[in-house]
């Protein structure tokens, strides 16, 4: 037969080609297409050992290669994602192949999404097994063809081999990573399956957080590795093609960048099971959603003690959710737990250990222990400025996306070394804006956890660390220490009136020169980007920006000594 025929010559050309080691030389992008094509064929006819079947209705097929462990086969609804060659049954021609994507054919089965021909005779494969699919033209395209490519009344030859099946969101035969579980969690809950609820979102949770742990380490080195990244002569090209006026080219690229280095570290660092899910399941998770369904699943299987520990987690971050209210109370009356009394699975306020030190400061400070008060806020500080590092270098994992134009209209999917520059910057600036929105959105939302005291946001947290710094200086005799805690404050807060007294009084008492009012860098360039973050997503969000309201001042300040700051 001529597909014989086909299979035979492509095999000898091949070995022709590998015998002279000059497989090297094929690097073209067709080349590799035809190797593979070739390839598949030719393995499609060395494995043998199977009749072709009639399915009825003009239906033939013939299994060419089938594992010798097939626990799942396809079924209706099941999603799947194969390769094929697609040739003429009349003369063998090819009219199409998945090799020209550089990825596979993704179809629900069973739903009329393909032709018939196709959507039946792709039912009851084994993961991995090979196909030749035969059918009739009122199984394919009838009458009307396709275009010049497949004419009427056509007889279609189908070569596949099934890579994937996903069923109710979670691959088949394949170790499951963190969405596939979560999947399969909600899938569990909805039959009321409650233990395997447990078993499965709590897996879902442990990857999730080694997932977090190995997406930090990457995106703080990729965040070094940025600043130094190169542009391979295409690229350089490409860019060369705009004015290097234009800001937003320089933006692109720093995300581009960031985004490569990000993804080529998690593809080293993680395996298969913690490559990242898509954004919406981290943002599930960072949101402590899987809690919801684990307290529950954990009460009907009577274990009060953990679904308590669950929902509280939850609550953390939903403090004015009415439901995790309610079964607050509930789970307090069955726990015995006293008011403000809580039981947590992650950190939260008392396991936060910068929030520790600044709650003992407080106290301290209440106790007019001044020494023991200005130990703690310091450690606090301290503290705080890792915390928060390390929670917005985690939304930076939105980065490991694609930021190619031609992606982001097909695909929405990553492959930087393919990426397009348009000349109308306009087509890329809405996908810079969505990137940028999602990130800081993350990186503000990232202040208001580290703040939280008791399911309470403390509002100016990092400033009020300097009000209450001043004055514990001030009376322990550390008059330059006092200066540059309220010119810390005033920094973030410059219309207060209260510490713009403060420094005046130093001013005159102490005869200090205006060099000892520097503030502590560190603190304010973190103010300051908190404040630019604000500004920025307002901007993406609304079109403009607010300046910022207040000057420091202390030209009309009052000179009395420093006020203690009673907010306990």
């Amino acid at each position: 037969s001529w597909q014989l025929g086909i299979v035979r010559g492509a095999c000898i050309s091949i070995a022709i080609v590998l015998s002279r080691r000059e497989f090297k030389m094929l690097k073209m992008l067709h080349c590799k297409h035809l190797i593979a094509v070739a390839l598949f064929l030719c393995s499609l006819h060395a494995a043998g050992g199977f009749e072709e079947e009639d399915w009825g209705d003009g239906l033939r097929v013939l299994t060419t290669y089938r594992p010798e462990s097939c626990e799942h086969t396809t079924k209706k609804s099941d999603t799947i994602h194969y390769h094929y060659v697609g040739r003429l049954g009349e003369n063998g021609n090819v009219f199409g192949k998945s090799f020209d994507y550089n990825s596979p054919y993704i179809v629900s089965l069973g739903h009329g999404r393909i032709i018939p021909g196709m959507d039946r005779g792709l039912v009851g494969m084994c993961l991995w097994e090979r196909r030749r699919i035969t059918f009739p033209p009122h199984l394919g395209y009838g009458e009307r063809g396709v275009g010049q490519v497949i004419p009427p009344n056509a007889t279609l030859v189908f070569y596949v081999r099934l890579i994937k099946i996903e069923r109710n969101g979670h691959s088949l035969g394949e170790d499951p990573g963190i969405k596939e579980l979560w999947s399969s969690g909600l899938q569990s809950y909805n039959e009321q399956k409650w233990q395997q609820v447990v078993d499965m979102v709590e897996e879902a949770l442990r990857l999730f957080h080694v997932q977090q742990e190995k997406s930090f380490s990457c995106i703080k080195d990729c965040r070094v590795e940025a600043s130094d990244f190169k542009l391979n002569q295409k690229e350089r090209e490409v860019v060369d093609k705009f004015s290097s006026s234009d800001p937003l080219v320089d933006q692109f690229l720093v995300y581009a960048a960031r985004g490569k280095c990000i993804r080529e570290c998690k593809a080293n660092a993680l395996t298969p099971k913690l490559r990242s899910p898509d954004p919406t399941v981290i943002k599930t998770f960072k949101q402590r959603v899987p809690y919801t369904y684990l307290h529950f699943s954990y009460y009907k299987v009577d274990n009060l003690a953990e679904g308590a520990r669950c929902m509280f987690s939850y609550y953390f971050r939903h403090p004015t959710d009415e439901m995790s209210a309610g079964n607050a109370v509930f789970y307090r009356e069955q726990l015995g737990l006293e008011e403000g009394e809580f039981v947590w699975r992650e950190e939260a306020p008392g396991t936060l250990p910068h929030m520790d030190a600044y709650l003992a400061g407080q106290v301290a400070y209440g106790e007019e222990k001044w020494l023991q008060a200005v130990e703690h806020f310091e450690q606090a500080l301290s503290l705080y400025s890792g915390a928060l590092e390390r929670c917005q270098l985690l939304c930076e994992d939105v980065m490991d996306v694609n930021l190619t134009q031609k992606d982001m209209s097909l695909q929405k999917k990553a492959k930087f070394d393919e990426y397009e520059f348009v000349p109308d910057t306009m087509e890329y600036y809405p996908l810079l804006v969505t990137i940028v929105k999602e990130v800081l959105v993350c990186r503000i939302g990232c202040h208001e956890e580290m703040a939280s005291k008791h399911l309470e946001v403390v509002e100016n947290y990092l400033s009020l660390h300097f009000h209450y710094l001043q004055f514990c200086y001030y009376k322990l005799g550390q008059i330059p220490k006092a200066a540059e805690a309220a010119a810390t404050y005033q920094a973030m807060d410059p219309s207060n009136e209260q510490m713009t007294a403060n420094i005046q009084y130093y001013t005159k008492s102490y005869k200090l020169q205006p060099d000892a009012f520097t503030p502590r860098q560190e603190f304010v360039d973190i103010f300051n980007k908190l404040e630019s973050e604000k500004k920025l997503l307002h901007f993406a969000e609304r079109g403009h920006v607010k300046k910022r309201d207040g000057q420091r001042g202390d030209s009309h300040a009052r000179t009395a000594p420093p006020q203690k700051h009673n907010e306990l």
